[in-house]
């Protein structure tokens, strides 16, 4: 039920759609000979192709039998008036032929504006509008050579007259194309006005507007160009929108006043009058298209330029913040990678590279600052003995332990615990003489004893033990640092030598 009613729906919509196509169709005609013709001639501007070009565009196809509809009626109209056969070949010519040119205009001008336009908004964009006029030239072209042709060949005018005649059809309805079609496409979407306009500023640029039209088309006084700046203002102000109303109203008012005998384009020979008015309306129109198109291009390369800063700003800051984060990154990588190059993986505490460099960096730093710098030698008694008794799992536990410790009993940042090699380990202790080196090592020596780590492979205890070996120099330039880990390594001998367990000092 539903889907049946919708079909039934649309047929309906679409007869009264072209059934008011229709009727414009033919009001148009009749306000064309009543308010737009010249006294002795034809039509200075024809509304119904302002109309029907509009109508196509923007309906396509619906619309065209509502134009075939509204032709045939305007065309035959007057015949049936004056009771005049209608039926006759002369009619029947005259009508196929104007209808077929009145349908294929809008047609041809349709299909060149949307085949050949770059830009969706026609109005926007100056290579668009300048596509716009011509098609809208164009396309009249071919109604005035059927329209004239099948006049000529039914009787009704002179084939002497075909040039004249064909020309004023022809500007007719190319001068609706330009005047009257923006405005209709316009109004379905009118441009915003983005600044709020001052009443007393709208009210001057009326009352200008008024005198300047008074004065020029009905007193004939040559001061139309004064209407410009109220153009430009439009088009500044209001949109393109507001721009093609004004072209439309400042046309009507001259269409009427010249038709009325008004102003100065009213002139002795009809012909004359009627090229003056179409000149002036197809350049203020013109004027109008272009301008508007200019300045629209204008504002929207601004806004590009605008948007494109704000995306360069956006893009600055993303990056910014992407290079911050890769900085980050970086540190930490640069802090896990020093871990990796500079502290022994199993005892996690520094290794014998970082022990290497530290040890230049304090000896360089003694010498200028002349204080003393300190070593602490020590392995673990007996640790083979260990080894082969707990297994390796237990000796790389044991010396995490030790390192540990070790690393707690120092109290500055300045002094390192490091590995030095297998179960050996080193303390470098600046700004530290013999005695504080050796309570240091003491207190080394307590804390692993501490532990209780059971060892019972041991010579000399059945916990595990470790003896240290201190030495103490002031460095200067005639020694080097590897002095002093001799020193350190001889007082750690002489510890062995002497029973283990316990720390020695060699001055």
């Amino acid at each position: 039920m539903q889907g049946s009613w919708l079909p039934q729906a649309r047929i309906i919509q679409f007869v009264i759609l072209n059934l008011l196509v229709a009727i414009a169709y033919a009001i148009g005609v009749d306000l064309s000979h009543k308010f737009a013709t010249l006294p002795g001639t034809v039509a200075s501007v024809w509304f119904p192709s302002g109309m029907t070009l509009a109508l196509v565009y923007l309906l396509g196809n619906r619309a065209i039998l509502g134009i075939i509809g509204g032709s045939i009626f305007a065309i035959s109209i007057n015949p049936i008036r004056e009771n005049l056969p209608i039926l006759e070949f002369d009619h029947l010519l005259i009508v196929t032929a104007c209808t077929c040119g009145n349908v294929l205009q809008p047609l041809i001008a349709t299909y060149v504006i949307k085949r050949f336009a770059q830009h969706k908004n026609i109005f926007n964009h100056v290579n668009t509008v300048v596509l716009y006029i011509a098609a809208a030239v164009f396309s009249p072209m071919v109604s005035a050579t059927l329209g004239i042709t099948s006049l000529c060949i039914a009787g009704k005018i002179e084939w002497d007259s075909y040039g004249i005649g064909w020309l004023t059809w022809w500007i007719a309805s190319a001068i609706a194309h330009l005047i009257f079609t923006p405005t209709i496409l316009l109004y379905k979407k009118p441009q915003k006005i983005e600044r709020r306009l001052n009443k007393w500023e709208v009210g001057l640029v009326l009352i200008y507007f008024l005198l300047v039209s008074l004065i020029s088309f009905w007193y004939s006084y040559r001061v139309e160009y004064l209407l410009l700046p109220i153009l430009i203002w439009t088009v500044g102000r209001c949109g393109k929108f507001f721009a093609s109303l004004l072209v439309s109203v400042v046309s009507l008012i001259a269409i009427f006043a010249s038709v009325q005998g008004y102003g100065f384009y009213t002139k002795a020979s009809p012909n004359e009058s009627m090229l003056l008015l179409q000149s002036f309306m197809a350049v203020f129109a013109l004027t109008s298209l272009i301008l508007s198109a200019v300045i629209d291009e204008r504002r929207e390369a601004k806004l590009l330029l605008m948007q494109s800063i704000e995306n360069l700003e956006s893009q600055v800051i993303e990056r910014t913040a992407k290079l911050q984060q890769s900085e980050t990154s970086l540190k930490q990588a640069n802090l896990e990678l020093e871990k990796l190059v500079n502290f022994d993986g199993l005892t996690q505490i520094a290794n014998r590279r970082c022990f290497d460099d530290r040890l230049r960096m304090e000896w360089q730093r003694s010498i200028r600052e002349q204080q003393p710098l300190s070593l602490i030698l020590f392995d673990v008694d007996f640790f083979k003995l260990y080894n082969d008794c707990y297994g390796h799992q237990a000796g790389d536990d044991c010396l995490r332990l030790i390192a540990q410790i070790a690393s707690q009993v120092l109290s500055r940042p300045t002094d390192l615990a490091a590995r030095y090699g297998g179960e050996e380990f080193v303390v470098i202790l600046p700004n530290t003489d013999c005695q504080g080196a050796l309570k240091v090592a003491e207190e080394i020596r307590s804390a692993i004893t501490d532990l209780n780590i059971d060892h019972q492979n041991s010579q000399i205890k059945d916990i595990v033990t470790a003896s240290l070996g201190v030495a103490s120099l002031m460095p200067d330039k005639s020694i080097a640092p590897v002095d002093l880990i001799k020193k350190a390594d001889l007082a750690l001998y002489a510890a062995k030598q002497k029973g283990r367990d316990r720390v020695v000092f060699l001055g």
